[in-house]
């Protein structure tokens, strides 16, 4: 009888030794009889391929505002709470998806716009997304806005690109008005070196974007599809060939950075 058993666990590992190869894990585990059979688990190479590739790229996530700066506010709406909860799903997401992330901040504090700058900077990244919620005296306004800095050349180019392709995700869910991508000469751009965006996620004085922003299942999409264009826009680029490293890359920073 044991001999029969053992006969049938070699066969049993041949052959799932063979589906191993071509789907995924392969776990051994041990029956009450102390007999023991191989267990297949599924995993999708390719998926765990891009994730070890995916830990190439550094994205830098800037929550607007903190601390004693609340930035825009209708009643018990803090811009500074609403942005801290959706950088923080989205910096979920995209570990999951096998991206090293950072975070200008992570609780409820000030950072000097310059050290946001230095931030991304320092971590040498790949890509700097500042979100905020916006706001107008004019209440009928609504929807999203997408920022770049206008740099010089190629460099503002891929921040046109970046500020776009996370709008078109945004723009997927939950009936947000688009309001464009626009020219702005804000800070946080302004000192970041790398394809850069700010992106207002709504108004906080409309009606409608409040009660939007109200959601948590809203923020956690805008989150999901924030993280979603910045995914595309890298794809984008590694097959376009881009990379930050480059010499006329680097001398585009470089001239920039002077003219300042």
């Amino acid at each position: 009888m044991r001999i029969a058993n053992k006969k049938r666990f070699i066969i049993s590992c041949v052959f799932f030794t063979l589906v191993l190869s071509i789907f995924g894990k392969m776990s051994i585990f041990l029956q009450r009889d102390g007999t023991s059979f191989p267990i297949v688990m599924a995993v999708d190479k390719n998926k765990e391929e891009n994730s070890n590739n995916n830990k190439n790229y550094t994205i830098v996530l800037d929550p607007g505002h903190g601390g004693v700066d609340l930035g825009t506010s209708y009643k018990n709406f803090n811009e500074k709470d609403l942005t801290l909860k959706i950088v923080k799903y989205a910096e979920e997401y995209l570990k999951d998806e096998g991206y090293a992330v950072v975070l200008t901040r992570n609780e409820d504090k000030l950072v000097p716009l310059k050290e946001i700058g230095n931030i991304a900077n320092n971590s040498n990244a790949d890509v700097f997304v500042s979100v905020h919620i916006n706001s107008l005296q004019d209440i009928n306004y609504k929807g999203i806005t997408g920022y770049y800095y206008d740099g010089k050349g190629y460099e503002t180019d891929e921040r046109i690109k970046l500020v776009k392709t996370i709008g078109d995700e945004i723009l997927k869910s939950d009936s947000w008005e688009d309001k464009g991508v626009k020219r702005e000469n804000f800070a946080v751009l302004r000192y970041t070196k790398m394809p850069s965006a700010l992106i207002e996620c709504g108004f906080i004085t409309n009606e409608e974007d409040r009660a939007r922003l109200s959601k948590d299942e809203v923020l956690k999409r805008l989150a999901e599809n924030i993280s979603k264009g910045i995914i595309n826009y890298l794809d984008h680029q590694v097959k376009n060939g881009y990379n930050k490293n480059s010499e006329d890359y680097t001398k585009l920073m470089v001239d920039e950075k002077s003219m300042k």
